[in-house]
């Protein structure tokens, strides 16, 4: 007979696994949720069965390494999906400002020339969270119906608590306002077009503007007639 002790058994291997699986995971964040999940079976099951019980510490560093990596994820996650919800609520004003192009330039075909009353524009827009300029000065229209005074229109305060027509309008670049509004003779005109809204509670207003002709941007870029430019960028102040 032979003296030599029997191999002795180190447990399953599935908690190896899943080690690994975790360290993987800080690479693929979605595996951290699986290997977090293999870890506390591991650590469970060695609690209660001497089969498992060598494998603790290997499933306490998964759940350790996992929940690690979880955290630094959402710690990433979350100031990036803000950005990204900013951004989407951004587009809105660069969408208004199409919408708003296309309707001038039908106005124009007909009329041979451009307005600034947004009740000549077919379709209008409809006032919620965005601040619309077509010059630079004037009243805008913030309630009751809308009327021929009106070269803009404010938010929908009603909607929009957090929004102040009066805030915004007044943040807006001058640099910025003085471009706005009707440029030349007509039929021989063109017209600049503005939209502002505020985005992330601070004092600085998201401005875009469009123009019916080309145009070049403050660092000598060329911007084409009908494409909406962002002039400042709240999301990024």
């Amino acid at each position: 007979m032979s003296d030599t002790p029997p191999p002795r058994n180190e447990g399953p291997l599935l908690p190896v696994g899943a080690l690994i699986l975790s360290m993987v995971g800080l690479c693929l964040p979605p595996l951290l949720l699986i290997s977090g999940a293999l870890g506390l079976y591991g650590y469970l099951r060695a609690r209660n069965n001497p089969v498992w019980a060598p494998r603790k510490q290997i499933t306490q560093m998964t759940m350790a390494v996992s929940a690690a990596g979880l955290m630094i994820f959402i710690g990433l996650a979350i100031p990036n999906f803000k950005q990204l919800r900013l951004r989407s609520k951004q587009f809105e004003c660069k969408t208004q400002l199409s919408e708003l192009y296309e309707a001038q330039r039908t106005f124009y075909a007909k009329n041979k020339r451009y307005s600034t009353q947004l009740t000549e524009l077919v379709p209008a827009p409809k006032r919620g969270g965005q601040l619309i300029r077509l010059t630079a000065e004037g009243p805008l229209w913030t309630s009751g119906l809308p009327s021929a005074e009106f070269v803009g229109q404010g938010f929908d305060e009603v909607e929009h608590p957090t929004l102040h027509t009066d805030a915004v309008d007044a943040a807006i670049p001058k640099v910025v306002r003085n471009v706005v509004g009707l440029s030349g003779q007509c039929p021989a005109c063109s017209i600049v077009m503005l939209c502002a809204s505020e985005l992330d509670g601070d004092a600085t207003a998201d401005v875009w503007t469009v123009s019916t002709l080309e145009r070049l941007g403050g660092n000598g870029e060329k911007i084409a007639g009908g494409m909406p430019w962002i002039e400042s960028d709240d999301v990024m102040q």
